[in-house]
């Protein structure tokens, strides 16, 4: 499909206009545009993209400059217009912009990011500091290529997953022009890096690395050809060693790096620290009967030690004894003893992974840090306000949901939040301004209650999920059981929570039906009963592994075997002054030294993975809502990402949980449909009497918003008898309000100012130090004959005469 500027696509180009205000209205307006290639819809000032999951003509230079010079609202809906109104916005009201992108997995919000900002990058280069707008412009979208290859996975969903949230802030100065950018990430999924689901993947990078790397580099590395040789890439039932991978990745994403400014040295640390992490994951470990009561580890395959400390630049026994031993400082006494306490396999095993997620994490965040500092500039003073884009993975429900789910998709039930807080204040203002009623029984408002009681649930400091597994986690032999227990003890009668000796006493010995996130509902054997809303259950099969939480967008079964393992991500002490001996400059400056700091004392509150995921979370939410937002929906079309084939049920369901046919009901009231256009685009005027007349133009144009501003008449025809109708009025408008506020006393100065530049007329040509002519005199007969002054002198002398004869009473009433 090729772009038309005067081709909106079939049906309606924004959802408000839809004439059948139902599910079905809503999904076959979504399928006929999409294929038809129309993908972007409009929600009033919400976009709706759909993947089109094949090459679509919308995209070039030449497209970008006509939503450059025209209304984006005269134009197709698209992304671009979405950026020119951020853009826009943030240069003539001097506000934070935030672009927040949402949708499931593999609905093509790393896509809407990246033309988001080739958008804003192109546009802003159209000025005087090129140089500079074209080194930010590079060095933000080339940062993408490698980000991806560190932070995406291929999942059961979508093969270039995101598994981290990338929040980019681009810095623009006081001019409008872009001075920088900065990149925070949040929610890294390191978990994949020790172990996977079926069918799933781990980050790209180990991919690249094996399959792309030069003879003398993987020399260096000391790496073998396959990943099936390695623990931590053959423990899936993906076929890891799959020809498509593309061999040239790895050069790629190399030549992208010395792009963006990052050095050789820099470099080869981030493969070398890769290729450690490859090794660690291969050492395996036997049990050692010790004569105490603790029982030991030793280590059977010494090679993978050595190679992997020589790798990070370490000495190869000091690796080992922190593998299979810990110390402890006993204070007993007055003096500090080390105790070295043995390290059982199962002990070992989790030191060996931890190192190996906590060594990938610093790699990742050494990443960002070094694309920061080419693109950086907070140090200039000049730089006055910021773009920011959100791009998140999005709500996940899989056949096993694990402790990454509940991360996920409790922060997506934060931006959820957001988006309906926001909505229903930015709503409530139209209503008021526009004199209607608000209905506080609305939907958004039922939304916040719910949302208020869930995070109580999730985060409550004391009772909450988190809370009480942190809490199981310092016990000194945690378990499932026990946190589970604690669940039910204080969230028994929780509406939005359910487990198995909730449901006890409702045992139906059937087969649960379980709805998925794409819509439909299929049968299978299940071991735990399905929470609706009324508490009650289609079926019932008692387990003790799992709980269910009612999420906005659905209902999660959460598998908590693993539960304590992952949220008790704790590097002990050993492990971290090891990597700090490191000879290697990059490696001994890794670990923060906050970090440092507290594995040098005793902590009896270690840094869950629950603590670090809501430090994380609240930075992320106070980024994003000290800016203004606008929202992109992203919807996925099906599962087997075919460009021919729409789902409506897998549509269906986003659209319940993205909360979108209640957005189309809210802006489809009285301030923000046909009859308030005038009050919304100038709220200052009244100019009802040609509202009517104008009306069905602009509805069948399948436009709700004019706008005075437009440099050139709406190149739609419909439209132009309205624009200048409404340009009329308000310029009408304008001098009634001036010549209201015209006082009898202005009125006279006015006249005043009138009759003294025809005194001076052609009599002073300049200051004195400006013209060296003298001040020509009137002559003696001059009269001053205006009928202005004249009017004025008889008005003021009205004037004083009337304030005599007042005071003139007042002595006489003070005299009596």
């Amino acid at each position: 499909m090729s772009f038309d500027i005067n081709n909106a696509g079939p049906g309606v180009s924004d959802f408000i206009l839809l004439k059948d205000l139902s599910e079905d209205g809503l999904l076959e307006n979504m399928k006929k545009r999409w294929e038809d290639g129309f993908i972007y819809t409009y929600i009033g000032n919400v976009i709706v993209s759909v993947n089109p999951y094949k090459p679509v003509n919308l995209y070039s230079k030449d497209i970008i400059e006509i939503y450059r010079t025209n209304d984006t609202r005269d134009l197709p809906p698209h992304i671009y217009s979405l950026a020119d109104v951020t853009l826009r916005t943030m240069k003539y009201e001097s506000q934070d912009q935030c672009i927040i992108i949402s949708g499931e997995s593999g609905s093509g919000k790393t896509e809407a990011s990246k033309l988001i900002m080739e958008y804003i990058a192109t546009i802003a280069g159209k000025n005087s500091r090129q140089i500079t707008v074209e080194h930010v412009k590079d060095q933000l979208l080339n940062s993408n290529p490698v980000l991806e290859a560190f932070g995406n996975a291929k999942t059961v969903r979508n093969d270039n997953s995101s598994r981290f949230g990338k929040y980019m802030d681009l810095q623009f100065d006081s001019n409008g022009n872009p001075s920088g950018g900065k990149i925070n990430t949040y929610l890294l999924e390191k978990s994949r890096v020790v172990t996977q689901q079926q069918n799933e993947r781990n980050f790209h990078i180990f991919y690249q690395l094996l399959n792309g790397a030069e003879p003398e580099l993987r020399e260096h590395l000391q790496l073998k050809e396959s990943a099936k040789y390695y623990k931590y890439l053959n423990e899936t039932a993906d076929d890891v060693d799959d020809a498509n991978i593309n061999k040239d990745s790895l050069n790629n994403i190399i030549n992208t790096m010395n792009s963006i400014g990052i050095s050789e040295k820099d470099q080869l640390s981030l493969l070398e620290g890769i290729a450690a992490i490859l090794h660690l994951g291969n050492i395996n470990f036997e049990l050692v009967e010790s004569g105490t009561t603790t029982p030991g580890s030793k280590i059977t395959n010494m090679e993978e030690v050595e190679m992997a400390a020589e790798l990070l630049g370490i000495d190869s026994n000091a690796l080992a004894t922190a593998l299979i031993s810990r110390s402890i400082n006993d204070y007993a006494g007055r003096s500090k003893k080390a105790i070295i306490v043995p390290l059982d396999v199962e002990k070992a095993e989790f030191s060996r992974d931890a190192l190996a997620k906590a060594l990938y994490s610093y790699l990742f965040d050494f990443l960002i840090q070094k694309v920061n500092d080419q693109i950086n500039s907070e140090s200039d003073d000049n730089q006055k306000c910021v773009i920011g884009v959100l791009d998140i993975y999005g709500f996940e429900i899989f056949e096993k949901n694990s402790f990454e789910q509940l991360i996920i998709n409790t922060c997506n039930e934060k931006l959820h939040q957001h988006f309906i807080n926001y909505t229903l204040i930015s709503e409530r203002e139209e209503y008021k301004r526009a004199g209607y009623t608000w209905d506080t029984n609305f939907y958004f408002s039922n939304q916040l209650e719910r949302s208020k009681e869930m995070f109580q649930l999730i985060e409550s400091k004391d009772k909450g999920i988190f809370a009480l597994l942190d809490e199981e986690c310092l016990m000194p032999v945690p378990s499932t059981t026990s946190f589970l227990n604690k669940l039910d003890h204080y969230h028994i009668n929780h509406k939005y929570y359910d487990s198995c000796k909730k449901t006890r006493s409702r045992r139906v010995n059937k087969t649960r039906s379980k709805s998925f996130s794409n819509g439909t509902r299929q049968r299978r054997s299940i071991k735990a009963p399905m929470l609706v809303a009324n508490n009650t259950h289609e079926s019932e099969v008692i387990t003790h592994e799992v709980f269910w939480l009612k999420h906005y967008a659905g209902e999660v079964d959460y598998s908590i075997d693993d539960f304590v393992e992952k949220n008790n991500d704790t590097l002990h002490s050993d492990l971290v002054f090891a990597l700090q001996s490191s000879k290697k400059e990059t490696f001994r400056d890794l670990i923060p030294k906050s970090k440092v700091a507290k594995s040098s004392r005793v902590s009896r509150t270690p840094d869950t993975l629950g603590m670090q995921f809501r430090t994380s979370l609240a930075n992320l939410m106070k980024n994003v809502t000290s800016k203004t937002p606008h929202y992109i929906r992203c919807i996925k079309p099906n599962t087997t990402k075919s460009s021919t084939y729409f789902d409506e049920s897998l549509c269906l369901a986003q659209c319940r949980y993205l909360g979108l046919l209640e957005n189309i009901r809210a802006r489809r009231q009285l301030p923000k449909y046909a009859v308030p256009i005038i009050q919304r685009t100038w709220r200052s005027y009244r100019a009802h009497c040609l509202l009517n007349g104008m009306k069905r133009s602009i509805i069948n144009s399948g436009n709700d918003w004019i706008n005075i501003k437009w440099e050139k008449e709406p190149a739609n025809e419909k439209l132009k008898e309205a624009f200048n109708n409404l340009k009329y009025i308000y310029y009408r408008e304008m001098a009634k309000k001036y010549r209201r506020n015209i006082t009898p006393e202005r009125k006279a100065l006015l006249d005043w100012k009138l009759s003294a530049s025809i005194l001076f007329k052609n009599k002073k040509k300049g200051y004195r130090q400006s013209v060296k002519e003298k001040f020509t005199k009137f002559a003696p007969d001059f009269e001053l004959k205006t009928p202005l002054i004249n009017q004025s002198n008889i008005f003021l002398n009205k004037k004083l005469k009337k304030k005599k004869k007042k005071k003139k009473k007042k002595k006489k009433k003070l005299n009596k």
